[in-house]
């Protein structure tokens, strides 16, 4: 089964566009988080994986919308996702309300930052080898922090783990006896330094890395109509 792999679309509706007009055929969905914020269109990006019956899990930003009511809404990320809240309909705000913070799918684990806490930013050697140790699945999705690569473990007496970064695509093959802690990118907001949707193909052993031009004036055009701040647009064409 091919499996497309998402995480962190935050409501950047072209972005995921140009992911699915670029993505070769796919029998399932798994998203790693992040479905809101940002961007304006969560409702639709919500709405689509809802849709297509993806295996969804928390981000931090759809945990902070769901809590909004509990939270003080101060500075420009938690106003987003209270203008978004109001303009999510009731069976996408209950659809993002089931999402667990991790879930299995086929032996590999999916989780929003880490196998140890789904809040973790997995971004250096040794948050990836504590988050190792906290799962037993040899292959496991995370997102959270925007950058496209993999952190392998190669088992042993002594386990070896290093990092590989796929910032322009690429493919990474498991041999039997490696570990991994994959990120697909993010669809919406790339933080690699190279602009445009990432995303992923798992299939077997095989992980098939993208990176996809869009029309960013597209989604400058949407922050403008609703008055978002323009920064956000400039983020997108530099890949930060």
């Amino acid at each position: 089964m091919r499996h497309l792999v998402l995480s962190d679309i935050h409501g950047n509706w072209p972005a995921l566009e140009a992911v699915l007009q670029a993505a070769p055929p796919f029998d399932r969905v798994l998203f790693l988080g992040d479905a809101v914020g940002y961007y304006p269109d969560g409702d639709r990006v919500l709405g689509w994986l809802r849709e297509v019956g993806a295996e969804c899990v928390l981000g931090n930003h759809d945990a902070w919308l769901l809590a909004l009511d509990r939270l003080p809404v101060e500075g420009v990320v938690l106003e987003i996702l209270e203008w978004q809240r109001g303009r999510l309909s009731p069976e996408n705000l209950a659809f993002l309300a089931s999402w667990p913070w991790q879930r299995e799918v086929e032996g590999a684990l999916l989780v929003h930052g880490s196998p140890c806490d789904p809040w973790e930013y997995l971004d250096d050697l040794a948050p990836a080898r504590q988050a190792f140790r906290c799962s037993e699945a040899r292959l496991a999705f995370h997102g959270h922090t925007h950058l496209a690569g993999a952190f392998l473990e190669l088992q042993g007496p002594r386990p070896w783990v290093r990092y590989q970064a796929f910032p322009e695509g690429g493919e990474l093959v498991l041999p039997p006896s490696v570990r991994a802690l994959v990120n697909p990118g993010s669809v919406g907001q790339p933080r690699d330094g190279v602009p445009g949707a990432a995303f992923a193909l798992w299939e077997g052993d095989r992980i098939a890395f993208y990176r996809v031009a869009y029309d960013l004036e597209r989604v400058a055009a949407r922050l403008a109509e609703e008055g978002f701040p323009p920064w956000l647009y400039t983020r997108l064409t530099l890949g930060q």
